[in-house]
């Protein structure tokens, strides 16, 4: 069996590749999806090529186990109105959801794939969403959720076409885990930020580096100057403007 899993390089989706390959001998199919408007691409896409290496070197039996990437553009994902407007629907509800449940539903949709992991953790937003609206699955020594048959709101819908195998743990517990199982120092190879500084350090300003800091992994996100969060808000105004006449 392949495990299709969306690989950012980020914390989350890197513990559930070590996992499978190291822990469990799985191999895993990566996806990645590059985002044009997203300055972490570069770093992101470095990253995984870099634990794929130290994979191989903490365990030599494992290679091969994790296949090449299959590298998805975002502008070339299929529009879906359905799928759109359902995640519309939920986006302007009480949840504040990401435009990646629009194209990330969209883009399993028309390629096919057989239920693609998500790394959805418990401390993610977006776990309060689906938490009541999934069942466990248990699959020998592995574990993972899907959605229900009959979801509480047609709007859930969009999750139809994912796996979640780690709606049970946290980023600290995945620390913990990683140390006693002797990858913690792949773990630290990870990346997160989404706007990199010119040097090559966290920004200490977008989500996901508010993210590490609420969920305890403050540790790994750099202090932001004043230059830096002017820097970030030019950024912001560029990305918006950039969308807007996409």
């Amino acid at each position: 069996m392949i495990y299709n899993v969306l690989w950012t390089g980020g914390w989350d989706s890197t513990y559930r590749v070590l996992n499978l390959v190291l822990d469990q001998g799985a191999t895993i199919q990566p996806y990645y999806v590059n985002d044009p408007v997203r300055p972490s691409t570069e770093m992101e896409k470095k990253t995984i090529e870099k634990i794929k290496r130290l994979v191989v070197e903490l365990d030599p039996s494992k290679e091969g186990h994790i296949k090449e990437t299959i590298e998805i553009r975002k502008e070339d994902i299929p529009q879906n109105e359905e799928i759109t407007a359902l995640y519309h629907k939920l986006a302007n509800s009480k949840w504040r959801l990401g435009d990646q449940y629009d194209w990330l539903p969209r883009y399993v949709h028309s390629s096919g794939i057989e239920k693609l992991e998500l790394s959805i953790h418990n401390g993610d937003k977006a776990r309060e969403i689906i938490i009541q609206d999934v069942v466990k699955v248990e699959d020998g020594n592995d574990s993972y959720y899907v959605l229900k048959e009959a979801v509480s709101m047609q709007e859930f819908k969009i999750f139809k076409d994912f796996r979640f195998p780690l709606l049970d743990i946290t980023k600290l517990q995945m620390e913990e885990n990683a140390k006693q199982r002797g990858y913690a120092h792949i773990m630290e190879e990870t990346w997160f930020c989404h706007t990199p500084r010119k040097d090559g350090k966290s920004c200490g300003l977008c989500n996901p580096c508010k993210y590490a800091m609420e969920e305890g992994l403050g540790r790994r996100v750099t202090t932001p100057s004043t230059i830096d969060k002017l820097q970030y808000k030019a950024f912001k105004v560029r990305r918006k403007l950039k969308k807007i006449f996409n």
